[in-house]
């Protein structure tokens, strides 16, 4: 749906005040008057009305954090799953397969894996490693940086 881009009449801004005694948010006006949320925002600030973000602020947090705890224990379990790979690295290892005259199945164990199951492993190492550090790196930069949330609502004038 395409948005109108004219300054809001006084019948518009008449409604902006209406819908805003009714407890709609900003977004929510903006979709009834097929005006975008920044002019909403930018008018409201005009007319003395504010939308009450706390809520949405708490929720946003309240995700931030349930994200950055899965991401925490997917970095344990990461690495730990790379532990066990390394430890395997100088296990036993049973071989099996077909063969012989008779394609019969047989089992040898080995003292360690063969060369290309090393390898395998090693590089399955290097992706879980990989992986959690690059986990480490979004917590990193998720403390530093301002929610994206929180800038929107500087350039509205809301925050």
């Amino acid at each position: 749906m395409k948005r109108n881009t004219k300054p809001l009449s006084a019948k518009e801004q008449e409604q902006i005040r209406h819908l805003h005694s009714q407890g709609l948010s900003l977004n929510e006006i903006g979709r009834k008057l097929h005006r975008s949320s920044s002019t909403i925002g930018k008018y409201s600030k005009q007319m003395g009305l504010s939308f009450d973000r706390t809520k949405t602020k708490n929720a946003t947090k309240a995700k931030q954090a349930d994200a950055a705890a899965l991401r925490a224990d997917l970095k344990l379990r990461l690495l730990h799953e790379a532990g066990l790979m390394l430890d395997s690295l100088h296990k036993p290892f049973l071989l099996g397969g077909l063969g012989g005259r008779d394609n019969s199945y047989s089992e040898h164990v080995m003292p360690s894996p063969p060369p290309a199951e090393m390898r395998n492993l090693m590089t399955s190492v290097g992706i879980a490693l990989q992986r959690s550090i690059e986990l480490e790196k979004i917590d990193q930069q998720s403390e530093t940086s301002v929610t994206v949330i929180d800038e929107y609502l500087k350039t509205l004038g809301i925050s």
